[in-house]
């Protein structure tokens, strides 16, 4: 079952960008999944929740590595959009681990939201940016 279903519109043209927004989806959906076929082994959903935060972060890394290659000017406040949502995951992750008031179930449906809000916007304008860079780099051929 797919809690959250990917959305072609959310393709970017960016290979890499766009697999890893899919993996994501796809770890929300197991997250959820866990939860609803597991609820009651800590460690599976343990697992669904580790994973998923991991790859947040893991994703972020790789968007930045790519801003920074490309020099991207507005590097900065993306940056900060992604410390955001980072600082929010893992808040909920903890408080879950500590036992605390909050379940996993908050956490997946946060990143999707997010992400879509997130893609749509400020992922569009850095593949655009990219593109612009790539094509200013390609040699003209005389007709």
């Amino acid at each position: 079952m797919s809690y959250f279903a990917w959305d072609p519109a959310l393709e970017t043209g960016h290979q890499i960008l766009d697999a890893e927004h899919r993996s994501l989806f796809a770890l929300a959906n197991k997250l959820e999944a866990a939860i609803e076929n597991s609820p009651d082994d800590e460690g599976t959903v343990s697992d669904a929740v580790y994973g998923l935060i991991g790859y947040v972060v893991e994703h972020f890394n790789d968007e930045e590595a790519i801003m920074r290659e490309y020099r991207y000017p507005m590097a900065g406040p993306h940056r900060s959009l992604h410390e955001q949502l980072s600082v929010e995951t893992l808040s909920i992750s903890a408080r879950y681990f500590n036992g605390e008031d909050v379940t996993p179930a908050q956490l997946a449906p946060l990143v999707c939201t997010w992400l879509r809000d997130h893609i749509q916007v400020h992922d569009m304008a850095l593949v655009q940016y990219i593109e612009s860079i790539d094509a200013s780099r390609k040699p003209t051929v005389p007709a």
